[in-house]
């Protein structure tokens, strides 16, 4: 599998306005999130397209980062064009898991599918303000290939990924406190690229032998740790609940997996 670019961990955005150029021209592309339930074939082609057009203006990161797994699994973290590298990263990132899907297919129970790939239609709902209604799953493939070395690197790329858009609507969460609708969909958000972070991490697990050593703490899920205090003071309780049950799961799943923790 060829490298993916993701952003330096300091450089997530913080407000959607940061992100709407770059998805408002993925949209025109066709290259948002419907993409991942058009054809194989086509999600092939966007991953080029997405991956080495050049279409996203990327530069070196700079700054501190533990790159061990950063390197152990193909990630580059770089800047640039913010919202566009963070778009185009979990597009990419999506992409790679429905592929391996495809060719080993995957235990994976149908409604852990629905989840991971629920969050990134509601990632350009809100960034895109547009409306909830709802997306097309496609089922994984029943392909019979054997590939749990990228397997594993799809999954936890995909979950390097999905913990830095929920840091990007945890930000909303905290910076949006005087705007109730803004916080209650920034929560929503949140919870939702988590419980996906934790399927993708299931994903990458579900492999018939030796399971692969994992990374669950980042840079992101300790931001997120750090700042749960700010997020119960700002939003509803039975969305905090939400909220805190599925950034428990991750430390749960730490716990009964052979993870390895440790993040940039």
């Amino acid at each position: 599998m060829e490298p993916i670019r993701l952003l330096h961990p300091d450089l997530v955005p913080q407000r959607r306005e940061a992100l709407q150029h770059a998805a408002s021209t993925l949209v025109q592309m066709g290259l948002d999130d419907t993409v991942l339930s058009a054809p194989l074939v086509h999600q092939r082609l966007a991953h080029v397209v997405l991956a080495t057009s050049g279409m996203i203006e990327w530069a070196p990161g700079s700054g501190a980062v533990d790159d061990g797994p950063d390197e152990r699994f193909g990630v580059e973290r770089v800047a640039g064009d913010r919202g566009g590298v963070f778009l185009s990263g979990v597009l990419i990132a999506y992409l790679d898991v429905l592929d391996n899907a495809a060719r080993m297919s995957t235990s994976i129970s149908e409604d852990a599918w629905r989840t991971l790939l629920w969050a990134p239609t509601a990632l350009f709902d809100h960034v895109l303000r547009r409306p909830q209604v709802g997306m097309t799953v496609v089922p994984p493939g029943r392909g019979t290939e054997d590939l749990p070395h990228e397997r594993a690197q799809a999954g936890q790329r995909l979950y390097f990924a999905l913990m830095q858009a929920a840091r990007f609507a945890v930000n909303g969460v905290v910076r949006a406190q005087d705007d109730r609708t803004l916080v209650e969909d920034c929560v929503t958000l949140a919870t939702a690229c988590l419980r996906a972070a934790a399927v993708a991490l299931a994903f990458a697990a579900d492999v018939v032998d030796d399971p692969p050593e994992l990374v669950v703490e980042t840079a992101e899920h300790r931001y997120l740790w750090q700042v749960v205090g700010d997020v119960r003071a700002a939003v509803p309780r039975a969305s905090f609940d939400q909220f805190s049950a599925a950034l428990r799961r991750l430390d749960d799943f730490r716990a009964a997996c052979p993870l390895l923790v440790a993040g940039g």
